[in-house]
């Protein structure tokens, strides 16, 4: 499949302290669906090793956020196909020390976002992923403020000091609609870093 390059939605460089990466992606996916199908195509996150499979032609945002008492930027890519919304958002954290704090703190703000009463969470396995305990892997239910269900399938984890996390928001998450995504992550470690285009 070809790489995605671009997107025809610029960067979002407003600033927002204390957007959660979670809240954004449960706001996203109480809109009302743009495509019925899936299109599954190879999309490298821009200044990372990173690659990602996704059904739709991503948006591209830019925040100033804070996570764990870290400020942070986050760069994040989004779409939404067949009534999921998936995103896969990155930031540098720069000191080793506070990778794990930032990375629970992802991973409780997830549950948080969609009321969530799950608190269990498994070891992440990718490879190239540097071994912190805060990597890990859960699939959460919980409820969209008016009330309907909602399942959130959602993976952090980091690489150095920097953190990923790749999220599927909708009110069901088929097997169709998270195979391809969970199982295309990876980190493509013999080509040159994808640029922003």
């Amino acid at each position: 499949m070809p790489d995605e390059k671009h997107s025809d939605t610029p960067a979002d460089s407003c600033r927002r302290p204390t957007v959660g990466l979670l809240q954004v992606l449960a706001a996203l996916a109480v809109l009302p669906a743009c495509s019925p199908t899936f299109d599954w195509r190879r999309v490298p996150l821009p200044d990372t090793p990173l690659v990602t499979e996704l059904p739709c032609r991503p948006a591209r945002f830019q925040r100033d956020v804070t996570v764990a008492g870290q400020p942070l930027q986050l760069f994040m890519l989004s779409c939404e196909a067949g009534g999921v919304t998936y995103g896969v958002a990155t930031a540098e954290v720069g000191d080793p020390a506070k990778v794990d704090p930032v990375l629970f703190a992802l991973r409780d703000s997830a549950a948080a976002a969609i009321r969530s009463a799950d608190s269990t969470a498994g070891a992440l396995k990718l490879d190239g992923i540097t071994p912190f305990p805060g990597n890990t892997s859960a699939h959460l239910h919980g409820r969209r403020p008016d009330g309907e269900t909602i399942e959130e399938a959602v993976q952090v984890f980091a690489r150095g000091t920097r953190v990923y996390q790749a999220s599927a928001v909708g009110a069901s998450l088929p097997d169709a609609a998270l195979r391809p995504f969970a199982e295309g992550l990876h980190f493509d470690l013999e080509k040159p870093v994808a640029g922003p285009s």
